[in-house]
């Protein structure tokens, strides 16, 4: 095979790719919806996380308890929903569906490998 086919079939087998995981983001990403974003408030600071402000900065923009987002940013870290980084005392989130796609993925597989047994 020379270069320009090897190419070929690599672009062509990571647009497969991309296809297969899109359908799987997108299902995880209802279920996430469904499961956390329960309240106003969580679907509006989830939106806010962007990698860039704080909790603090988070909660005064929505005018809602810092408590309350540090409550669900706690447990959406430890489920590794999402990604942190700490500034200091500071943690500052970001969205990451590919986080959230292996979460559910991995749920799936564990409720298979029961009824299996």
């Amino acid at each position: 095979m020379d270069v320009n086919s090897i190419e070929t079939l690599l672009e062509s087998i990571l647009q497969e790719l991309s296809l297969l995981t899109v359908q799987t983001k997108a299902t995880a990403i209802q279920r996430f919806n469904t499961e956390y974003l329960t309240t106003d408030v969580r679907k509006k600071a989830y939106e806010k996380f962007d990698g860039e402000k704080t909790l603090k900065e988070i909660s005064d923009e929505l005018g809602c308890n810092l408590r309350t987002l540090q409550v669900f940013s706690a447990t959406l870290i430890e489920n590794n929903l999402i990604d942190f980084q700490k500034q200091g005392n500071n943690k500052i989130l970001s969205k990451n569906t590919s986080k959230i796609a292996i979460y559910y993925a991995a749920q799936d597989l564990k409720k298979e490998e029961i009824n299996n047994g």
